[in-house]
């Protein structure tokens, strides 16, 4: 999505997770950030100069995605999505890399892993300037993470609620 992009919102209502948790999400593509102190966890969609995308499993979502995760006390929101890639795959992201391309809002119905008011994920895009290295998972809530062709990236996560607001990230 370029800078010049308007945004686009879709709202899905009563999202199951598999926790069972339940929550509406609101799905904005757009270059403008959610609001910090809203922003409860962030992820980015990184891609290295071959134009494939770091991918990794979650096995507490039991799905594939990029990296990201749950933002901790006193922690930014890019500071936030620098230690998950770290953590997730292994590479030390460059913050002036990230490009804030939309966000997931979160109203809850039922208790989550979000805020009890809710709040939102940001998401980003990035750029590694070069061909992707080897990924290496350093924390257990990430398994296998590699690089991947787009299409490959959409056969993995293309039917996950999020999927809308990362297709418009991706070049084939």
């Amino acid at each position: 999505m370029s800078r010049g992009a308007t945004s686009r919102s879709v709202r899905l209502d009563d999202v199951v997770f598999t926790d069972g948790s339940v929550s509406h999400v609101v799905l904005t593509t757009t270059p403008d950030p959610a609001p910090e102190e809203a922003v409860f966890a962030a992820m980015v969609v990184l891609r290295d100069a071959h134009g494939r995308y770091a991918v990794t499993w979650s096995p507490r979502r039991r799905e594939w995605g990029p990296p990201g995760g749950a933002r901790e006390d006193g922690e930014s929101v890019v500071e936030c999505v620098v230690r998950e890639v770290a953590e997730e795959i292994g590479l030390d992201l460059d913050p002036s890399t990230l490009v804030p391309v939309g966000h997931e809002a979160f109203e809850p119905v039922t208790p989550g892993r979000w805020p009890r008011e809710g709040g939102y994920l940001q998401l980003y895009a990035a750029d590694w300037p070069a061909a992707g290295p080897a990924l290496v998972a350093r924390e257990a809530d990430s398994l296998d993470p590699e690089w991947v062709e787009a299409a490959e990236f959409r056969a993995r996560a293309g039917a996950q609620f999020w999927w809308p607001v990362v297709q418009g990230v991706l070049r084939d």
